[in-house]
């Protein structure tokens, strides 16, 4: 889930005129051993290289380095989160982000309710609320017309600029989840013509069937029954 948040958010990145290079969240995979003991495990990416840290949950409100100094990559990963945050409206963050130039691997996530999206374990809503109270705008923020989380921007929303590509403009708010929601099909019962009910044939022919034995019996037929006798 949080690589292909991070997908989406590599997109509209890509889109802002002079972001630059954007952080990829690895992809892990899960392979299946049936002549070990422990059959199922995670494959990852050899990065090469010891890993950097560029967002812990660990660090705090004075701990955290300040935008003017910290590394590119770390910058554009707390701009992730700050996006993150924004698109999910408060409920979802990626942190511990740690890797490697612009590839980060071993994330951890945090939501603010119990099983968000189907993620029934790290319901951490204090470490939500302190990210909201800590973050500090960089310039990629700015780019991507992101909102402040806090001061009078974060207190009025609607004094927000137009234009802006920030990830909840133009979304509506309970479409918490990136994938497109889809149309429901017409009922094929609704296209279906009427067609005549088969029961009221007979009932029809019942008259026509009754005036027809009703009919004296033509010169034929009584020729047929005189031979019989």
């Amino acid at each position: 889930m949080s690589r292909e948040y991070c997908k989406i958010f590599a997109a509209e990145a890509r889109a802002a005129p002079g972001f630059g290079e954007v952080p990829e969240i690895i992809p892990l995979y899960l392979i299946y051993r049936p002549a070990n003991n422990i059959p199922y495990a995670t494959l990852e990416e050899d990065l090469g290289k010891p890993l950097e840290s560029y967002c812990s949950r660990e660090w705090g409100c004075a701990e955290a380095p300040t935008a003017s100094g910290s590394s590119e990559a770390m910058q554009k990963c707390q701009t992730f989160q700050h996006w993150l945050y924004q698109w999910t409206n408060g409920s979802f963050l990626v942190t511990d982000l740690a890797g490697v130039d612009w590839k980060m691997t071993d994330v951890q996530i945090a939501t603010k309710l119990r099983g968000y999206q189907g993620v029934k374990e790290s319901c951490f809503p204090a470490l939500l609320d302190r990210f909201a109270s800590s973050h500090q705008c960089n310039a990629y923020c700015e780019l991507l017309g992101l909102t402040p989380l806090k001061g009078p921007e974060a207190a009025h929303p609607q004094a927000k600029a137009k234009g802006s590509k920030s990830p909840s403009a133009g979304r509506k708010g309970s479409q918490l989840s990136p994938q497109p929601q889809k149309k429901g099909l017409p009922s094929p019962q609704g296209t279906r013509k009427s067609a005549p009910s088969s029961k009221a044939t007979p009932q029809a022919s019942e008259p026509v069937t009754t005036q027809l034995l009703g009919q004296p019996p033509t010169q034929e037929e009584g020729s047929k029954a005189q031979g019989m006798r």
